[in-house]
This record gives structure tokens, sequence and C-alpha cells, in this order.
């Protein structure tokens, strides 16, 4: 397994991931019309404009073994004076989740938020979300907030807020975990 800075290249192949995750984790989170029908097409669009300009604040890295992309994990530097880094997707093949994928791409981002100087990482999932959300309270998350928004399936959901104020600690829980 490489972890590695994705490249506009692998836009089509993450957007593909990024709907295969959706597609099982949000079952009854987002409506089944919006999985079922738009949803592929819909992150092909996001990903292409993400890779389409250069951000020099967006860090996207894939999690890729034997020449295929089993996860990635997007992260935009800055982007809340308060609660810094907003680590905007992780998501990993469903066939491997469990299997530590998902902790070494956070322990990844947070290894390179460190070397920059960013100390501070949030991250917003839906409150029904239970997987994702017992995952992000593993590996230390602590919830500083709830608020309704609007789902790309134009549905309102309830969203948590989680946030870690020390990086260290995802270092340490996925190095305990190895």
């Amino acid at each position: 397994m490489t972890i590695r800075v994705a490249e506009p290249a692998d836009a089509d192949v993450i957007a593909q991931l990024h709907a295969r995750s959706w597609h099982t984790a949000y079952r009854g989170i987002l409506s089944d019309d919006f999985l079922d029908g738009p949803l592929l097409a819909d992150r092909r669009a996001l990903w292409r404009a993400r890779f389409a300009e250069v951000n020099p604040d967006q860090m996207v890295l894939v999690d890729e073994e034997g020449g295929n992309i089993q996860g990635f994990a997007c992260a935009y530097l800055d982007a809340d004076p308060d609660w810094g880094t907003l680590l905007d997707n992780l998501h990993v093949v469903p066939e491997c989740k469990g299997k530590g994928l998902g902790r070494q791409l956070m322990a990844e981002v947070a290894n390179r938020l460190l070397k920059l100087n960013r100390t501070r990482l949030h991250l917003w999932a839906f409150e029904q979300n239970h997987t994702a959300r017992g995952f992000y309270e593993r590996l230390g998350g602590v919830i500083t907030t709830s608020q309704a928004e609007s789902a790309p399936d134009g549905r309102e959901v309830n969203a948590v807020r989680y946030c870690w104020s020390d990086l260290a600690v995802v270092q340490w829980v996925r190095e305990k975990s190895l």
C-alpha cells in the first residue's frame, strides 16, 4: 500500500470510489433516487472541478495498492479560523473497510498537517452515519456542535462537527492499532 498525492488523472477514479462509498454508507440518509440516479455524475462533476483549478489549500491523498486506488482523503488547510483544516472527504472502498486504510489516511493527513505547523483538524459527519462517527470517536475526535445542513440530494440532514485539537492523538491511535 502506498499513500500519495492525487493527480488530476485520478479524478474519475476518485469520483467512482466516492459514489460507491456514499451508495453504501448513506443509504437511508440520502434519498434512494439520488443514490441510484445522479450520484456518480454529481461526484464526477465535483472531482473534475476540484482538479481543474490549482488550489494550494487543497490536499488530496490516495491510498493505492497494486495500481488501484483503495481510499482517499481531501482536506482544506485553514478552512476555518477557529477549527483549522477541514477534512472534507475520507472514503475507502466498501469491501476494504475495517482493514486500517481509513486510519492510515487519517494519520497521513495528520502527519502532513503537523509538518505544515497546522495543529487543528475538523470535519462534518451526518448524524445518522453511526459507523463513521464511531470511527472518528475511536481516533479521538470530539463533537463540538450539531446543525442541520442541506445535503446534495436536496434534503435537510443533521450533521455533527468533530474536532481534533491535538493531531498527535490521531498518530498515537494509528500506531497503537498496528
